[in-house]
C-alpha cells in the first residue's frame, strides 16, 4: 500500500518530529562566548546561534542527518524546514541556517 503525502502535510509531520526529538533544547550562554547562544540537551550541543552574524549552526550528526535520512530531504528543503521550526519553537528569525556541523567543539570549554 502506498501513501501519498502532500508537501504541506510532510512539513507538518517533520516539524512534529523535530518538536518531539529536539523541542526541549535548553538555551545556554557563557561569558567565554558572549556572542553565541548554544541550544543543548544532556550536555550536548545541537545548535549554535552566532549573534554577530545571525548564523544558526545545526548539528549534522543529529538534527540534520535525521532529516536527511528519515525524510530523504535535500539541503534547500532541510534549511527551509529548520528555519520554519526554529522560528516557531525557539522564536529565532532573521538568520541563515548552516549546512555544516557546529563549527567548533565547545564541549571541553562549556
Amino acid at each position: 500500500m502506498k501513501y501519498i503525502i502532500t508537501e504541506s502535510k510532510l512539513e507538518e509531520v517533520i516539524i512534529k518530529f523535530l518538536n518531539k526529538m529536539y523541542g526541549d533544547l535548553e538555551e545556554y550562554r557563557t561569558d567565554e562566548y558572549p556572542n553565541k547562544v548554544f541550544y543543548m540537551k544532556d550536555n550536548k550541543i545541537y545548535m549554535e546561534h552566532e549573534l554577530e552574524n545571525d548564523m544558526l549552526w545545526v548539528g549534522y550528526e543529529t538534527i540534520w542527518k535525521d532529516l536527511e535520512n528519515m525524510f530523504d530531504l535535500k539541503i534547500s528543503k532541510i534549511k527551509y524546514i529548520i528555519s520554519k521550526w526554529v522560528e516557531e519553537t525557539y522564536k529565532l528569525n532573521g538568520y541563515s541556517v548552516s549546512v555544516e556541523e557546529c563549527p567548533y567543539n565547545y564541549f571541553s570549554k562549556l
